[in-house]
């Protein structure tokens, strides 16, 4: 056929990715088919970019945790030497003192005491002896009651006398339930001194300390209650601070001696 021009078309590329016609490169270097992986991993373009390259929103850099407004790791040193003063200073800034001769002999001198320590050495305390437990009393093997460790005595009057100086001991006092007998703090003083002294022989001294061991703490209950001369007794104080007074003096007393 004269004067008919054959064309062929092209084949129409097919749609991908679901139906979009959204042009996608198989490598993307910029705009929105790169995921936030991709830019991770994407270098530098150029190969030597400027300063004025960049297009920073935000001013570059951070505030230091110092208010120097370095970092706090940083070297604070100056960095040329600081000019040492001199120890010796020259001749005509001072006054020199004129030189005495002291004397070859130390009886002119005052000697200054040493403040002593408040605290006790560790050799004060006594670590080696073992206190003496509570007195208490069981019942199948369980604790029923802590006994006090001052015998308290009851009673419209106080009958207590003393065996040495036979007056009635004011406050507390000691009493032999061996031998039904009464002294006073004074008066047990008196005898714990004496068996100290050197007069006496061991035999002696052994003897009247198992004598002394008899007599424990007592006192009269007039510090909890008031007889006013009859059996019937009024308490004068609450149930609650007579036992935190118990409990307070059986601590205390593990650690006591008998004289006061």
């Amino acid at each position: 056929m004269e004067g008919f021009e054959y064309v062929v078309n092209p084949p129409v590329a097919a749609k991908v990715a679901f139906g979009s016609t959204m042009h996608r490169d198989v490598m993307p270097i910029s705009g929105p088919a790169m995921s936030s992986y991709m830019r991770s991993l994407q270098t530098e373009l150029r190969e030597f970019p400027g300063p004025l390259d960049y297009d920073c929103a935000k001013p570059i850099g951070f505030k230091y945790p110092s208010n120097a407004g370095f970092s706090a790791l940083a070297n604070k040193m100056p960095r040329l030497p600081v000019v040492r003063d001199q120890i010796i200073p020259p001749l005509g800034t001072y006054e020199p003192s004129p030189w005495v001769l002291r004397a070859g002999y130390t009886f002119d001198r005052q000697v200054s005491t040493l403040p002593k320590w408040l605290t006790p050495g560790p050799s004060t305390y006594s670590i080696h002896n073992k206190y003496p437990n509570y007195k208490i009393e069981t019942a199948f093997g369980s604790c029923r009651l802590i006994w006090p460790a001052v015998a308290v005595f009851c009673g419209p009057k106080h009958d207590a006398v003393c065996i040495v100086c036979h007056e009635t001991p004011k406050g507390d006092y000691f009493h032999s339930f061996a031998s039904d007998k009464d002294m006073c703090r004074q008066c047990m003083a008196e005898q714990m001194g004496t068996i100290k002294h050197c007069a006496l022989s061991v035999v002696e001294r052994y003897r009247k300390r198992q004598y002394i061991k008899q007599f424990v703490p007592a006192r009269y209950c007039g510090f909890f209650h008031d007889h006013n001369g009859t059996t019937a007794a009024t308490e004068t104080t609450s149930r609650r601070e007579l036992r935190a007074k118990i409990r307070v003096e059986n601590y205390l007393y593990r650690f006591a001696s008998k004289v006061a």
